[in-house]
């Protein structure tokens, strides 16, 4: 219980010693964990639209209402007749409705304002190939019975080019932080240790072991990276609840991250900020137990 008490302790002094070092190195912890956090997590939405998009509806032709249904229906024969084509369906106005009921059923006051006669209905095309989105828009363009055609290929292929940026980008200002941070660590721990030069080496003279001198630097080194990337983790939870509350998704376009996914994430920047801890406390006061 002595040794448990003189860790603690001796952490809590450690910290107070310097505390805009502390502030700093948890800041830096902190926005590193949060861009891991939140690029991981960009990626993963991605990867579950691109699965979505393979599996389900490809291409979505809003028809004019000022065409008749004749019309309509010639167009749908047509898209059927195309071999790259794997199934066509008809959406009516009425099920147009009933969609953007379900989709908005969170915003009252949207629904109680929208003019659902405006609704298009439309015919939602499921191809063999999605790659082969294109190749439908060139053959409906011009069609008198087309009012709008909206693809999950053209959403998904400028989110994968965007998230790739955003991957390479985030995941190089990460390292510098993350090193930033290290640093930091590192400069705190020697300045605690410094600081209680003499003490160390009267524990050493009384048989004090290396281990039990290190506990106080190598608990506050793992205290500071995991406060750092428990609030940025926190911080990504939150952003992405709000996100699935507030972002309006269009029917061809989701944005979901599965809970085991985000758990699993989490688990692992803690596992990570302890690793992360460790090291930076290990190279931080190896200096002063060797002289």
């Amino acid at each position: 219980m002595n040794k448990f008490s003189y860790v603690v302790k001796n952490t809590i002094l450690n910290m107070r010693r310097t505390p805009l070092l502390v502030f700093a190195t948890i800041i830096a912890v902190l926005v590193s964990s949060f861009l891991v956090f939140t690029t991981l997590s960009a990626r993963s939405i991605v990867q579950n639209n691109t699965l979505r998009w393979q599996n389900g509806t490809h291409v979505v032709v809003f028809l004019d209402d000022r065409v008749t249904t004749t019309a309509h229906k010639q167009l749908q024969e047509s898209l059927e007749s195309y071999s790259e084509v794997r199934t066509v369906d008809y959406f009516t106005k009425a099920e147009a409705e009933d969609e953007f009921r379900a989709l908005f059923k969170d915003q009252p006051d949207l629904l109680s304002e929208v003019d659902y006669e405006k609704l298009p209905s439309s015919l939602r095309v499921n191809l063999n190939n999605p790659s082969d989105y294109e190749l439908i828009i060139e053959r409906m363009d011009g069609n008198p019975a087309v009012k709008e055609i909206r693809t999950s290929g053209e959403a998904i292929e400028r989110l994968l080019s965007l998230t790739d940026t955003l991957v390479i980008s985030a995941s190089a200002f990460a390292l510098l932080v993350g090193f930033a941070a290290f640093i930091l660590i590192i400069n705190t721990l020697r300045l605690a240790a410094y600081s209680k030069k003499k003490e160390i080496k009267i524990m050493r003279l009384v048989g004090a072991s290396s281990t039990y001198i290190r506990l106080p630097f190598i608990f506050e080194a793992i205290f500071e990276s995991l406060i750092g990337t428990s609030i940025a983790v926190g911080l990504g939870w939150g952003i992405i609840e709000y996100s699935k509350n507030s972002i309006v998704a269009e029917s061809i376009f989701d944005i979901t991250i599965s809970d085991s996914y985000l758990i699993y994430l989490t688990l692992v920047l803690l596992l990570s900020s302890i690793v992360f801890g460790l090291f930076a406390s290990f190279v931080g006061i190896r200096k002063v137990l060797n002289d």
